[in-house]
């Protein structure tokens, strides 16, 4: 088998793609910190266990694009996730570290990026499963 690259345009939509999964789960990470405090509606327990579906999701395209299909990505970021709040239980800020350190890797990070990718999922459920979690 002979790997052929990838052209242009695929590598630009999966950044593009990468980019909006990035924004748009820092602003459900805001909107469960940052909404209380403006008064705001948080995020329902049932819209983060949703989106935790959805990183999941593109954690394995992620993995996908690396030739890595089958991994388990929800038990190796519930692992990372578990290093993360070590001493402290904060699965918000363990969020945020492993979104900023998955956004740092970007796409070349592979099934790294993945993995931290899957560490934010399992953050948001262990959020939904919190009643009252007022963080800010």
């Amino acid at each position: 088998m002979t790997a052929v690259p990838q052209p242009p345009q695929a590598r630009l939509r999966n950044q593009q793609a990468f980019e909006t999964c990035m924004a748009t789960t820092l602003q459900v990470l805001a909107a469960v910190e940052f909404a209380p405090a403006l008064h705001h509606t948080q995020p329902t327990r049932e819209t983060l266990l949703a989106f935790s579906v959805e990183i999941d999701r593109h954690a394995g395209d992620i993995t996908a694009l690396g030739g890595e299909r089958f991994l388990d990505l929800p038990a190796l970021g519930q692992g990372w996730y578990k290093r993360l709040v070590v001493g402290r239980d904060e699965p918000l800020l363990a969020a945020y570290h492993a979104l900023h350190s998955a956004a740092y890797l970007g796409l070349d990070g592979g099934t790294t990026t993945a993995i931290l990718l899957s560490a934010v999922s399992y953050a948001l459920r262990v959020l939904a499963q919190r009643e009252g979690y007022l963080c800010h």
